[in-house]
């Protein structure tokens, strides 16, 4: 928790075009329609939007938000290895990390006291032949990781605000949902 332990600070990081904006639109929803949060939401992406930075930022709680803008993240889901030196300072210890096991390799750049897991949301996301829909199986990973809203919330905010691919969406918030959060051990190796 954050912002006077009133809140608590969500960043879905990456690079354009990897629905980052879009996840945390669906997060929002979950949380304030769903749970009856009170719910900021904001985005950044760069000017060249497809493959530049991106993120999309959620703040959740019960009281009245006034300060708008993520500064310190209490998770950070990051699907690019850009995303980890961009935001990785930002991490305080007590935080957590949820990264796509294949596209962010090199966790070195995040301080001690951050707690990183590691799923494979890319290959599950391939494993139902749409690369597009990771955020999606990113969302369902992280409603496992921080138990803030239930499968089904997660899949009915979903399908509410991404209803491309109704079966696709719901395939992939539960493959997310199921899928092995691997703690990365970053004990340091005695000499």
């Amino acid at each position: 928790m954050s912002q006077a332990a009133s809140s608590t600070q969500i960043r879905f990081a990456g690079v354009g075009s990897q629905g980052l904006v879009s996840a945390s639109v669906v997060l929002a929803q979950a949380l304030g329609i769903v749970r009856d949060y009170e719910v900021v939401q904001t985005q950044f992406y760069a000017a060249s939007i497809q493959g530049g930075a991106s993120c999309g930022d959620v703040i959740f709680g019960r009281e009245k938000i006034v300060f708008p803008w993520v500064l310190n993240p209490d998770v950070l889901v990051v699907l690019a290895q850009d995303a980890v030196k961009a935001h990785a300072k930002s991490m305080r210890p007590g935080s957590r990390v949820l990264c796509d096991a294949q596209l962010v390799t090199d966790l070195r750049a995040f301080g001690e006291g951050v707690t990183i897991y590691r799923a494979p949301l890319m290959a599950l996301a391939d494993s139902l032949r749409v690369r597009k829909c990771m955020n999606i199986v990113a969302l369902g990973a992280f409603a496992q990781l921080t138990q803030t809203v239930t499968l089904q919330e997660m899949t009915n905010a979903v399908l509410a605000r991404a209803p491309g691919q109704p079966d696709i969406n719901r395939q992939a918030v539960k493959l997310g949902y199921e899928a092995p959060l691997e703690l990365v051990d970053r004990t340091p190796v005695a000499a």
